[in-house]
């Protein structure tokens, strides 16, 4: 048998990536369905500056299904974490417009729906889930000219199931995208996409675990944020080969590395750091859809007609 050398190993790679080295690895539109949340900052002179202090994304729920795409029916909901909205009277994000000149514009979310007297946000029954979510007006995004996309739930995202299914597992490759540390942009949102990896899911496939952990740096403005599956250019024989983006979660907190100074006298910790240990936590697609149905099940009987929408471009 002819033994592999290095050269033949380096033409194989150069020949395995040549064709690929312009393909997206996330689908362009998908990027305009990430949210900034934050605030308008009002300065004592001049015009006020946007503060993103989270993220979120639309995340279209099918509820009428149909064999045509085309006439499927999606509730849309914008999606983060219970934290970003805890102790909040109202939600502040911003969108852009499709004209690229414009500046991003702001649209408010209530606490409480002024028209029914309903709480206009949910989150998941399980309070130590880090799920929350709100019903919004998709026609009027698109009446009002703002360039959006939503995730879908039948198409875009992979949940548990379907993860074990496709073969998803360990150093796999992920991208985070969000606007950590306020860096979304002056006058529009522009989201930072940053590579990973899955560190441990086996744990949430054997429902062993709630969350799964993955190798990226997370940083406070990535809350709520989308985590996406990078789509597989090659796999080990024998393993399956998923060449498909989807979301699978929503970015939660990074895990920290605590370290403790000791006095070297008394031998008693003095001063305790905490580090950003490169590892944070996602919150499956599951529990999204079932904050949704729960949601779902307790408004009247007759709950608003869903939007009917294009789905985000594959």
């Amino acid at each position: 048998m002819k033994k592999c050398s290095f050269h033949d190993v380096l033409v194989l790679l150069l020949f395995a990536t040549a064709g690929i080295g312009y393909a997206a690895r996330i689908p362009p539109a998908w990027l305009n369905a990430v949210v900034a949340i934050g605030h308008a900052d009002v300065g004592p002179s001049g015009p006020p500056t946007w503060v993103t202090e989270a993220s979120g994304f639309f995340y279209g729920y099918l509820v009428q299904d149909d064999p045509d795409p085309a006439k499927r029916s999606y509730q849309v909901f914008l999606i983060t974490n219970r934290h970003v909205i805890a102790n909040r009277v109202q939600v502040e994000i911003r969108l852009n417009p499709k004209k690229t000149s414009d500046q991003g514009e702001s649209f408010t979310l209530p606490m409480i729906d002024a028209a029914t007297g309903r709480p206009a946000w949910f989150a998941h029954k399980d309070s130590g889930i880090d799920v929350a979510g709100a019903l919004i007006n998709w026609q009027l995004l698109l009446d009002r000219g703002i360039d959006v996309e939503f995730l879908c739930s039948d198409t875009n995202a992979a949940d548990t199931a379907k993860m074990k299914d496709i073969g998803v597992s360990a150093g796999d490759g992920i991208f985070v995208i969000g606007f950590p540390m306020n860096l979304a942009g002056n006058q529009r949102n522009y989201a930072i996409v940053r590579p990973g990896a899955i560190a441990r899911i086996t744990d949430l496939i054997e429902s062993a675990a709630t969350k799964l952990m993955i190798d990226s740096h997370v940083f406070p403005g990535n809350s709520g944020g989308p985590v996406i599956l990078e789509p597989a250019v090659m796999s080990i024989s024998g393993t399956k080969n998923n060449n498909t983006a989807y979301l699978i979660g929503i970015a939660t907190d990074y895990i920290p590395y605590i370290d403790v100074a000791v006095s070297p006298q008394t031998q008693r910790a003095r001063v305790t750091f905490e580090e950003n240990s490169g590892l944070a936590e996602v919150v499956p697609v599951d529990r999204i859809n079932e904050a949704i149905k729960a949601w779902r099940d307790s408004i009247p009987a007759n709950p608003p007609a869903p939007l009917k929408a294009a789905p985000a471009k594959p």
